[in-house]
């Protein structure tokens, strides 16, 4: 029997370990995704965005501070508003997003999930963007001729040709500004959600 052993413990000592495979079936095992993954280009967006965000919305609070010009302050409070709504959004997205998904996860589930959480969040901002985007337009145009001419909201309003340029302004620049964001979102999160999508329907296959 003794040689029969031997054989044995020279055949498991003589059989190649696969590290990557004892881990891959080693309980807990979780999948790691890349930096180059779509899901983790779109975490990195997210973050940029977020600060951004951030960086902008102090910038409105220090003008409603400085300005005493109650329809700026109403403009850039109501914009601020609109900016925390979506940064709440896009923190908890960010969150969501783990570099690496559990063995108890379905991988497919969880690429889904956050491809539909982008996507919804995307959507909310464009909509949202459509009723903020006129006051935001408006408080601007103030605001500059205020800083511009010197005067105060009285004297400009009591110019028929401000007073008259104010809607035409309103009408030109809410339809750029709001293809602008388009196009922003698209360059920093719409390529990636596309490559998201196309990991999820080869998965799907």
């Amino acid at each position: 029997m003794q040689p029969t052993v031997d054989k044995q413990n020279t055949w498991q000592s003589w059989q190649p370990k696969d590290d990557d495979l004892d881990r891959l079936l080693s309980p807990g095992f979780a999948n790691r995704l890349q930096p180059n993954h779509p899901l983790m280009k779109l975490k990195r967006n997210l973050f940029i965005n977020i600060i951004w965000g951030i960086v902008i919305t102090l910038a409105y609070f220090f003008v409603i501070i400085s300005t005493s010009v109650w329809p700026v302050q109403l403009a850039l409070a109501i914009t601020s508003m609109y900016n925390i709504i979506i940064l709440v959004q896009a923190v908890h997205l960010y969150r969501s997003i783990k570099m690496e998904i559990s063995s108890t996860e379905s991988v497919l589930e969880v690429l889904k999930k956050h491809y539909i959480g982008i996507s919804a969040w995307s959507r909310m901002q464009l909509k949202l963007a459509i009723g903020v985007y006129p006051i935001a337009a408006a408080g601007g145009y103030i605001y500059g001729g205020i800083l511009s001419s010197g005067r105060t909201l009285e004297e400009l309003m009591a110019q028929h040709l401000f007073a008259w340029l104010l809607p035409v302004i309103v009408i030109i620049l809410v339809p750029i500004g709001h293809y602008c964001a388009k196009w922003m979102f698209r360059k920093s999160f719409g390529v990636y959600l596309d490559m998201l999508k196309a990991t999820i329907d080869s998965m799907e296959e």
